[in-house]
């Protein structure tokens, strides 16, 4: 038995890994998960022939939409966190437990529900819970606990498609109201139309509404795809920099704040270019965006990484002193 003074080293490492009591239960695994998710046939949808959750998974990561491409890090990433604990995990007492056949049935039978309504969601959360039982009966809980973070971070790798209906359509009426305020504080009077934020009309001089600029927050515009992309940064950010449980919640929780502010600034340097060099410069066409819209996409996220930062630094900081000066 190794200690954690004195890790093992690369031979016995992976040694212990070649064991038949740690490959064949996890090459099992493997098989089970591929053979039931990869080749089995799932759910119809348009398609007019079911097809298989590894097919529904590719075509939501792929699709024209791009608010899934994230997904395809996911398992990589995944790889990564495992890979960085080999470590660890070679010392743990792997020792099965049955309460894993409780997590396992339920996940075939979520699978069989899913079949039968012609759900793909409902697979995707079967395979959560058949890896979980999977996991737990071939190698115990002290495996699945250490295994607890990169089994939780599968889920960014499925495409909930049905959230663009649910999230899109209000988050681009909160995007343009912002924006709206936002713009009006800053002295380029505008209006909210739906989900377009438009120069306001001034009679006077003769200028009708929106003829300065109009800026419609359209879905790939309403910011749904960086609230995914910067949700699943922020919980990898969390939990690789920040030491505690509750900063990492803290920051995790924050994210959607972050990527509504990053999407914001995008919105309002697409109003004020357009204001300033007209239409033509700031958005270019919907076949041709110019090269401001195509920068002010990069605004998003260095806005929100920036944002994410300063919350983990605020975070880690011991703010104790303020309460000592507090009590003088």
């Amino acid at each position: 038995m190794t200690s954690a003074e004195n890790p093992p080293r690369s031979n016995d490492l992976y040694a212990r890994f070649l064991k038949p009591d740690f490959l064949v239960p996890a090459l099992t695994l493997i098989a089970c998960l591929v053979a039931l998710y990869g080749f089995v046939p799932y759910a119809t949808g348009y398609w007019g022939k079911a097809r298989t959750i590894a097919d529904w998974t590719y075509e939501g990561w792929t699709g024209k939409s791009g608010d899934y491409a994230h997904g395809m890090l996911v398992l990589p990433i995944c790889a990564l966190i495992i890979y960085l604990k080999r470590e660890k995990i070679a010392q743990l007492p792997l020792q099965g437990n049955r309460w894993g056949l409780v997590a396992l049935v339920v996940g075939l039978l979520m699978f069989w529900i899913g079949v039968k309504a012609d759900n793909a969601y409902i697979g995707y959360f079967s395979a959560h819970a058949v890896s979980a039982g999977l996991i737990i009966w071939f190698f115990g809980w002290s495996l699945f606990k250490e295994l607890f973070f990169p089994w939780i971070f599968i889920l960014f790798m499925w495409p909930f498609s049905f959230l663009d209906n649910v999230v899109a359509f209000p988050l681009r009426l909160l995007m343009s109201n912002l924006a709206y305020h936002v713009l009006n504080f800053m002295g380029a009077h505008c209006s909210q139309v739906g989900t377009a934020v438009v120069s306001a009309p001034d009679y006077v001089r003769g200028i009708k509404q929106g003829e300065k600029f109009g800026v419609d927050v359209a879905d790939p515009c309403s910011g749904i795809r960086s609230l995914f992309a910067l949700t699943m940064f922020s919980a990898l950010y969390a939990y690789f920099i920040l030491p505690k449980t509750w900063q990492k919640w803290i920051l995790f929780a924050c994210s959607p704040a972050l990527a509504i502010l990053g999407n914001l600034t995008r919105i309002v340097m697409l109003s004020l270019g357009s204001l300033q060099f007209g239409s033509q410069f700031a958005i270019g066409t919907n076949d041709e965006p110019s090269w401001f819209h195509e920068a002010a996409g990069y605004a998003v996220f260095l806005v929100a990484v920036g944002g994410m930062i300063g919350i983990g630094w605020i975070l880690e900081r011991d703010w104790s002193f303020i309460l000592r000066r507090s009590k003088k």
